[in-house]
């Protein structure tokens, strides 16, 4: 048998079979804007990712809850070290609810094998591995050759149409959820999931938020009319609402930091005075993982006034 001539270790000899019985069928991922083929290889060592995904996300939990590590000045360097180096596995590129709508709509459009699925939701992976929840928890949205391998792990996924995704991600945005489009090895093939974060539980932002490391913005970026703004007193929830920090309040007033807003569009959905909305940003940095054209509806220019709801 192929096992007895590989040196697998007897807890995975199980799980490298079960790939195995996988390499005849074919697989496709998002290649820009249209299905791609992938490699044997890349889907089963995907596969075997998704299949001790919760362990690796029970190991980083620790870490994360460790004060020596969390609130030292050593401790957050190795934290960082170890994001850094962590170039295979997720990272996230954050988009409005509008774009990751147009995303899934788009899956769903593209020519593929018939009895292939393209999209389907199941429990939060970082809820389901660390058994801490909170709604909503079944959010995670697989991408073709990501919703076969989460499907045949039996983990409670199930097929989903475009409709069915869009109204799961609206609504993670009114639970204050970001959108993020996550991908592994720094490659659009290796886009699989659309996750909807949280910073209490999600292990990939809170990962980043001691870090800095593993999400990156994505192609929007908020835009403040000052003259609209009602100020944090009558106000000031876009400061509440942002994951990211971006929001702060300095002489009474509220001000934006460009460089920390990575285009979730949450503030612009809880403004009262109705004084942001989303622009395209001057320089998109992974266009080569999820294109912009995709992710785009209504903005045409960095200093454009139409941008999608948030």
């Amino acid at each position: 048998m192929i096992l007895d001539l590989i040196p697998v270790p007897a807890v995975f000899q199980g799980a490298v079979l079960d790939g195995f019985t996988l390499l005849l069928a074919g697989h496709v991922a998002f290649g820009g804007d249209k299905l791609v083929p992938i490699g044997r290889l890349h889907y089963v060592l995907h596969w075997l990712y998704g299949k001790y995904e919760p362990w690796i996300l029970r190991l980083v939990d620790w870490f994360l809850r460790k004060r020596f590590i969390t609130e030292t000045r050593p401790g957050r360097a190795f934290l960082t070290l170890l994001a850094t180096a962590s170039h295979f596995l997720p990272h996230g590129i954050v988009v409005p609810t509008a774009s990751a709508v147009r995303l899934v709509r788009f899956i769903e459009s593209l020519e593929g094998e018939e009895n292939a699925p393209k999209l389907a939701v199941g429990p939060c992976v970082c809820q389901m591995a660390l058994d801490r929840w909170q709604e909503p928890s079944c959010k995670d949205i697989v991408v073709l050759y990501g919703a076969e391998i989460y499907l045949h792990l039996d983990l409670g996924y199930r097929i989903i149409t475009a409709d069915e995704a869009a109204a799961i991600l609206e609504r993670c945005r009114d639970a204050g959820l970001v959108h993020s489009l996550d991908f592994c090895m720094q490659s659009g093939r290796w886009h699989f999931v659309i996750c909807n974060c949280d910073r209490e539980i999600c292990v990939l932002v809170r990962t980043f938020l001691l870090t800095g490391k593993m999400i990156y913005p994505g192609p929007f970026i908020v835009k403040q009319d000052r003259e609209r703004c009602l100020g944090p007193e009558a106000c000031g929830q876009c400061v509440k609402i942002c994951l990211f920090g971006a929001n702060s309040v300095r002489d009474q007033a509220v001000r934006v930091d460009g460089r920390k807003c990575y285009g979730c569009g949450q503030c612009v959905r809880v403004c009262r005075g109705q004084a942001r909305e989303l622009v395209r940003r001057a320089r998109y940095a992974h266009e080569k993982v999820v294109p912009a054209q995709v992710l785009m509806a209504g903005v045409t220019s960095p200093s454009g006034t139409s941008g999608p709801a948030a």
